[in-house]
């Protein structure tokens, strides 16, 4: 009994042991469970910001896809695809989106006129037309803070017009800026800084790889209905993805003129080549022979900048020599009624200041300068200008002569025609290598209207060598580099490889698959045509074993090449357009009859020659012609840079010219010929105020900045400007066009640009007029070809075919039949841009930025 009792007393005390223990075994389940809990929710919320991630990214890829489509056709990405408005009348928050670069000598925004569209070409060379900032100072920023109509169009347009829309995300921020350049100096704006507080940086000199960097940036809130700070405090984001693209000009050959042959070229028949140079590598047959404004050399026309400022009275006299002796300064006479004193310094004189001007002086016939007296001196000589301050006489080669009176007030059968060779031009007939390399020297006393003595024919043309020899050079064409571009370009619009189909009937297939076609029924990019309908762009047809015919010779080579063709109006269709860039690898290719299959185009004359001297700089400061830093002559802009160039002194973004009747002239075409005044037209150009006194009795004024150019007031003068020849176009392409200005408020409005609408109200951009014009007026005509059309083996024609754009010929060019070939010189330009087109390619992408 005794040991029971022991035992039951033991039982009782192990009790609250075992409930210790089953709470303890509770409790860590119920914590593992928790664990299981707390580890399932978070990663659901992995999940779920993966997906925000996901979904940010997706959204920045395809707002910066849709930036890519604002360069290829930016009037139509300012209609549909929220591409902002550069004309600050229509877009308030155009000043807000542009940074102001400074680069080198360069201060401005991009883009500052409403002339061009943002991103529309030019993509180059101007200042003006390309990007210099880096990602922090981007040239344009477009977000809520900046231009926040912007942002939402877009995200409009790219996601939805509602906010359940953007519930999973919003582009917030776009920025473009300068593409990779290597060589180049990011420099800082002094101390200038962005608005997140970083110094702002701008790139000067160096090599660009492309046109411009992309950046699009999307996010996703936890609550879109917030405003401010509060929206994009971080505690309401939930992830951000960037996105960046560089993009490059698609890089279409640059041609030098309608037609080229890196060989030789015969034009047989009745060929003919319209506003621009014929060139070719080997031997040149000619035949046409138009009259055109003369050339003086390789390199220039006459430097008609020599009687471009007309004046009765005497401007300035040049001391061309100090002579030596001169105890005091000589009395200088000049020849009329002017009168001028003169300086001495060390014995020699050294300035001429005029005292009277005078007044009846022609600009053919410099007056005569004389110095006498001076205690014993001898020596010194000038040289009398009249009315030109800006560009005397210097004496040297083109300089002596008023050479812009050979050309006012004449009409030229095609301004821009010309003929080059490597090899012997034949318009002279056969002559010795290396003799002669301009046919027909430019003189004075020709008669420029004439064609029997044309200055424009060049021979022996293979190497540069001022100023008889500019060598002409046939554009590189790759075989390996536009087939890569072709293949590459496998799913975006307007870029096409076709494989030649050896056991189809001679023909191609698309993309190297699917029904074999004609290449004809291919190139055809007409919606309303019986061709392929793929419109403009790239058309890359590859030779017979897609191996490259540039690395082969002789019968390898051949056997490379696809059959020839000769297309008629069969091949046609009926309705017929080549746009675009066509690569052709043809032994030989050709047209022959077109019947009616031809598209009429509007095609655009070339614009206004010009001397690329720069303009003399006016300092509205002091009145009077800026000479700082420039050693007492006065201080010119813009020469050498390429493009016509002026000081807008009003501040409205145009230049501003001002006519004025032409005073009685003579030219000397073989014998002096008189022209009476007011016969055309000329620009009353800008002077000091002694000067334009004296030839205009009263000093110039500044045209408003509202001047239209047809409403000038009585004392305004032109701008200074670049010397240009104003051309009075016609709406047809084969008429005559005539060097001459026209009265302010009745001069000549023709349309450059399709659909607009030319008065004095309109833009310069779009209209022709007395002012200078980059593109001339447009002029239909009736082609097969709207660009350029390379072909790798020969150029036969028997047909009436014509084109428009350039054809590049690897082989020799030869025909009997009656072809027209017009050239488009915005293919020079870098502004050639057909509505469709690509104008851009993309070169690299980066996807990979996030943030959580």
């Amino acid at each position: 009994m005794k040991a029971t009792r022991r035992k039951k007393r033991l039982l009782r005390k192990d009790r609250g042991s075992a409930l210790l223990v089953s709470l303890m075994v509770i409790v860590g389940l119920s914590l593992l469970g928790l664990g299981f809990v707390a580890i399932s929710e978070t990663e659901t919320a992995i999940a779920k910001n993966q997906l925000s991630v996901a979904q940010t990214q997706a959204i920045a890829e395809a707002g910066s896809k849709m930036v890519v489509e604002w360069f290829q056709d930016p009037v139509w990405a300012q209609a549909n695809a929220g591409l902002p408005s550069n004309d600050g009348t229509v877009n308030p928050n155009l000043a807000a989106i542009k940074t102001t670069r400074v680069s080198g000598p360069d201060t401005g925004v991009y883009r500052p006129t409403a002339q061009v569209s943002l991103l529309d070409k030019p993509y180059r060379p101007q200042f003006v037309n390309r990007f210099y900032g880096d990602e922090n100072s981007a040239d344009l920023i477009i977000n809520r803070t900046t231009d926040s109509t912007t942002i939402d169009a877009v995200n409009n347009i790219l996601l939805g017009p509602n906010a359940e829309d953007k519930r999973d995300g919003e582009v917030t921020e776009i920025k473009i800026y300068a593409p990779p350049i290597v060589g180049g100096i990011l420099t800082p704006n002094g101390t200038a800084t962005n608005a997140d507080g970083t110094l702002q940086q701008f790139w000067v000199g160096g090599q660009r790889f492309g046109v411009a960097t992309i950046k699009v940036t999307a996010t996703t809130f936890r609550d879109r209905t917030l405003t401010g700070a509060a929206k994009v405090a971080p505690a309401n984001i939930l992830g951000t993805h960037a996105v960046r693209l560089v993009v490059g000009e698609l890089p279409l050959p640059i041609p030098g003129g309608p037609i080229q042959s890196n060989t030789s070229i015969s034009f047989g028949g009745d060929f003919i080549v319209h506003w621009g140079n014929e060139t070719s590598t080997g031997t040149l047959t000619n035949k046409r022979n138009p009259s055109s404004i003369p050339w003086a050399n390789a390199y220039e026309r006459p430097h008609f900048e020599h009687g471009y400022e007309t004046g009765t009275s005497v401007s300035q006299v040049i001391v061309t020599a100090g002579g030596s002796g001169y105890a005091t300064a000589p009395l200088v006479t000049i020849s009329g009624n002017a009168t001028a004193t003169s300086t001495v310094v060390g014995g020699a004189v050294t300035a001429i200041t005029m005292v009277n001007r005078g007044a009846g002086y022609s600009t053919s016939v410099q007056p005569t300068v004389t110095f006498t007296g001076g205690g014993g001196g001898t020596g010194a000589s000038g040289q009398a200008v009249v009315a030109a301050e800006a560009w005397p006489a210097t004496g040297s080669t083109f300089d002596t002569l008023p050479y812009f009176n050979e050309l006012l007030n004449k009409s030229f059968e095609d301004p821009w025609f010309g003929s080059r060779s490597v090899g012997d031009n034949m318009a002279d007939g056969t002559t010795a290598n290396g003799v002669n390399p301009q046919c027909y020297p430019y003189s004075y006393t020709n008669d420029e209207t004439s064609a029997s003595n044309a200055t424009y024919f060049f021979q022996w043309q293979s190497t540069n060598t001022y100023p008889w020899q500019k060598k002409v050079v046939f554009p590189s064409i790759l075989y390996d580099f536009w087939k890569k571009i072709a293949s590459q370009g496998r799913g975006y619009k307007g870029i096409y490889y076709f494989s030649y189909d050896k056991s189809g009937g001679g023909g191609y297939k698309k993309g190297g698959s699917g029904t074999t076609r004609p290449e004809a029924y291919w190139v055809n990019s007409l919606t309303t045509g019986s061709g392929a309908r793929l419109g403009p762009g790239v058309y890359f047809f590859d030779t017979v074993d897609g191996i490259n015919p540039q690395k082969l010779t002789g019968a390898s080579r051949a056997a490379q090449l696809t059959p020839s063709e000769s297309w008629n109006a069969s091949d046609f269709g009926g309705s017929f357009l080549m746009e675009g860039f066509v690569y052709l690898n043809n032994a030989s290719w050709g047209t022959q009859g077109v019947g009616s299959s031809a598209t009429t185009v509007q095609a655009t004359y070339p614009g206004e020659p010009f001397r690329d001297i720069g303009y003399p700089k006016w300092n509205a400061a002091t009145n009077a012609w800026d000479t700082t830093g420039c050693g007492g002559t006065i201080c010119r802009v813009g020469a050498g840079d390429g493009s016509f160039s002026y000081q807008d002194l009003n501040g409205n973004g145009k230049f501003d010219v001002v006519t004025m009747p032409a005073p009685a002239w003579t030219s000397y075409d073989s014998a002096a010929t008189a022209h009476p005044a007011g016969s055309t037209y000329i620009p009353k150009v800008w002077k000091s105020p002694a000067q334009a006194t004296a030839d205009y009795g009263a000093p110039c004024t500044i045209p408003a900045p509202t001047y239209n150019g047809t409403n000038p007031a009585a004392t305004d003068c032109s701008e200074p400007h670049e010397p240009y020849l104003n051309l009075i176009y016609t709406n047809s392409s084969t008429a005559s066009v005539t060097v001459g200005w026209q009265p302010n408020a009745s001069q000549t409005f023709l349309p450059k640009t399709t659909g607009a609408t030319c008065n004095a109200a309109s833009s310069q951009a779009d209209c022709t007029s007395n002012a200078y014009d980059l593109d001339g007026a447009q002029a239909p005509i009736d082609v097969i070809l709207d660009g350029i059309l390379y072909n790798e083996g020969n150029y036969n024609s028997t047909g009436n075919s014509a084109f428009y754009g350039s054809l590049l010929i690897q082989g020799n060019v030869s025909g009997t039949g009656t072809p027209d070939i017009w050239f488009d010189e915005k293919l020079i330009k870098g502004s050639w841009a057909p509505p469709n087109m690509p104008r851009v390619i993309v070169y690299n992408m980066q996807t990979d930025e996030e943030q959580q």
